[in-house]
């Protein structure tokens, strides 16, 4: 996620592409399964959003029937989810199945496999959305809702005949620089953030590490658009609305050359698409001398303990892509599009106003959260009509507003893919779509 522009005061701080038959999608505890795929994990993230591409309203779909497995009940929903989502559930039941499971539990995860597809026929794509997103969760947690959920599906996976495995991997690394953009190769891209960034690393070394794994590994850009409620990107959108009402110029911390690459969703689940056709078009063995690179350990002594980590003197290969647009986003231009958007004014804090804020880091964190919560809602409760219940917030974690980027090179993945984005790049219209999609789905307030 990326540091949000934030506003305080002095004074708190000086005191198949062809058809394809089954998928399988995994998310949080959730799966699919495309050309026979599943979807697994991510229904508070992509997943929706993966399976409306895959198997789209108004189209043909790419495949013939998709299972998609997470802990959510859709019905009712217990999270956010893309209205034509729940639309598609019900008009496509008999291609597009879902299922509310915990896949903390080998036997449930097995069971996404086993079960056969309407036609009888295997699951042939996975699609592994896992993973524990929140910052804060202790390493207990992070281990059992990412790493190990991972594994569970990795294993099962490599038991029955998997064409593609596509690991979805967010940017919980340390990427603070001005000017580098780092490559799959460099290892000076790969040093994760906190614990968080720490276990989702360690879970791609212990699938990359399976026997004939037909893995592939999208490491993806700061992400937003439809179907993404959170996030740095969604939270900056926000705080644009904030200052327009508080008729304020929107700030940023540390300065406009950092970088904070982005990526539009629907750009992310067609990538997905594409690098999963792509593994399924060749051995591991082939995607690793065509794509692949060395992932090295996480750096963490602790992980050494945890069984089935794999030991950090191991070699670890895996077909990689890096996954984002073509604007190499920074601090500056998300400030002037959003600005842009809102019609207010962006800029950047000063010397003596930042070396407050690092004295006072946390005190900086809580007064500009109640600044923005509150003008928030009395946004969303002025709005006509209001929507109290929106998903969206500008409430900025402590992580989100300390200095940390996101610096992606994309062009190995358009090299060997041929991928190219459709929206090349963060701007007015992108982020006018995106606003415009939470307006049909009611969730943003019309003031």
């Amino acid at each position: 996620m990326s540091l949000f522009s934030v506003r305080f005061t002095l004074r708190p701080l000086c005191r198949l592409i062809s058809r394809c038959d089954r998928v399988l999608i995994y998310a949080l505890p959730f799966a699919v399964y495309v050309p026979r795929p599943p979807l697994i994990g991510g229904m508070n993230a992509l997943a929706a959003s993966l399976a409306l591409h895959l198997h789209p309203l108004d189209g043909e779909p790419l495949v013939a029937h998709l299972r998609i497995v997470d802990k959510f009940s859709m019905f009712p929903p217990t999270t956010h989810v893309l209205s034509d989502f729940l639309k598609l559930l019900k008009e496509r039941e008999g291609a597009v199945e879902y299922r509310q499971a915990n896949l903390t539990v080998a036997s449930t995860v097995s069971k996404c496999f086993t079960d056969p597809a309407p036609n009888g026929q295997p699951y042939t794509h996975i699609f592994d959305l896992t993973g524990e997103s929140t910052h804060d969760r202790p390493a207990e947690v992070q281990i059992a809702q990412t790493f190990s959920v991972s594994l569970l599906i990795g294993k099962e996976a490599a038991k029955h005949s998997i064409k593609a495995y596509v690991r979805s991997l967010s940017s919980y690394y340390d990427h603070d620089t001005e000017k580098k953009s780092y490559t799959e190769d460099d290892p000076d891209g790969w040093t994760p953030l906190g614990v968080r960034g720490t276990w989702w690393h360690e879970s791609v070394r212990a699938l990359a590490s399976i026997p004939n794994l037909p893995l592939v590994v999208i490491r993806k850009a700061y992400v937003y658009g439809p179907g993404v409620p959170r996030g740095d990107v969604t939270t900056c959108i926000l705080l644009g609305l904030v200052y327009k009402h508080l008729g304020e110029e929107m700030k940023f911390l540390w300065g406009p050359k950092l970088k904070k690459n982005t990526l539009y969703s629907q750009d992310a689940v067609r990538a997905g698409w594409m690098c999963s056709q792509w593994a399924a078009s060749m051995t591991r063995d082939q995607a690793n001398a065509a794509a692949g690179v060395l992932i090295p350990p996480s750096g963490d002594k602790s992980v050494t303990s945890v069984p089935d980590v794999v030991a950090p003197t191991e070699t670890v290969i895996a077909p990689v892509f890096n996954l984002t647009d073509d604007g190499d986003t920074d601090q500056d231009l998300l400030g002037q599009v959003i600005a842009q958007y809102f019609d207010i004014k962006s800029g950047f804090h000063g010397a003596i106003t930042m070396q407050l804020a690092k004295l006072k880091f946390d005190d900086m964190v809580e007064e500009v959260n109640e600044l923005h919560t509150s003008k928030w809602t009395e946004i969303i409760t002025q709005a006509s009509p209001p929507v109290p219940s929106t998903p969206l917030s500008p409430y900025a974690p402590r992580y989100q507003l300390e200095r940390r980027g996101c610096a992606l090179n994309g062009q190995k993945l358009k090299e060997i893919v041929g991928y190219t984005p459709k929206y090349p790049r963060f701007s007015v219209e992108t982020v006018k779509e995106t606003i415009d999609s939470w307006k049909a789905e009611g969730i943003w307030p019309q003031t």
